[in-house]
């Protein structure tokens, strides 16, 4: 009985994350216990469970009269999670710059880009921004940080909701491209430092295009 308990639970936290994502819920939408135990067919205990988990994870907020709601945004929110992704991914490439398995990271992040040339060649903008996704993560694997990776993901997560549409114009995921390209050069001849410094001017680019999005959704 837990264990069906606790899949259900599992199963209505994917949800709501997939719900976010995909558009179906924004920032700052309610979450109504009712309603959510209709649409998904499932209690109250498990919903409670699900929407607990994504508290802890910030993605869900609880308001002083105990309404939830999908966590607001605003442009102060970005800068922030903008410099802890940063701090973390400095400590990422470092340990993956020093690792023994380097050059095995090296072949599959460039296997990533050469799929990702070909999806902007062709046009293919969406599966583009698919493959720079999968880029990170072969960064992370390489860098064996557990802890390190699951407190990035949880900002990752939260930004991949505004960068997937700030990556919307062609000419910024084409300048991504090439920056991913630039890194994984210097990555290869071990200049540790310039590729931090590279991936903290990547990451301001990608900041100042989701701040651009996100003012420009306001007025809206």
């Amino acid at each position: 009985m837990l264990n069906g308990r606790k899949n259900i639970s599992d199963y209505i936290y994917e949800s709501i994350k997939e719900e976010f994502v995909s558009g179906v819920l924004e920032f700052g939408d309610k979450i109504v216990e009712l309603d959510y135990c209709k649409k998904l067919n499932v209690s109250r205990t498990p919903l409670r469970e699900a929407i607990k988990k994504l508290e802890i994870e910030g993605i869900v907020e609880r308001s002083l009269n105990g309404r939830i709601k999908i966590m607001d945004m605003d442009e102060k929110r970005i800068r922030e999670m903008a410099k802890i992704r940063m701090a973390l991914e400095d400590i990422i490439l470092e340990n993956v710059g020093k690792s023994e398995k380097l050059e095995d990271a090296i072949k599959e992040l460039k296997e990533n880009l050469r799929f990702t040339k070909f999806q902007i060649a062709s046009k293919n903008w969406k599966e583009a921004r698919k493959l720079f996704a999968k880029y990170n993560d072969i960064l992370y694997e390489y860098s064996e940080l557990e802890f390190t990776i699951k407190i990035l993901n949880s900002y990752t997560f939260i930004l991949s909701k505004l960068r997937k549409k700030a990556l919307t114009e062609n000419q910024r995921v084409k300048e991504a491209y090439e920056e991913h390209v630039a890194m994984i050069e210097l990555l290869e001849n071990r200049k540790i430092q310039e590729a931090k410094e590279l991936n903290r001017n990547h990451l301001y680019s990608s900041k100042s295009a989701i701040i651009k999005y996100f003012n420009n959704k306001k007025k809206d």
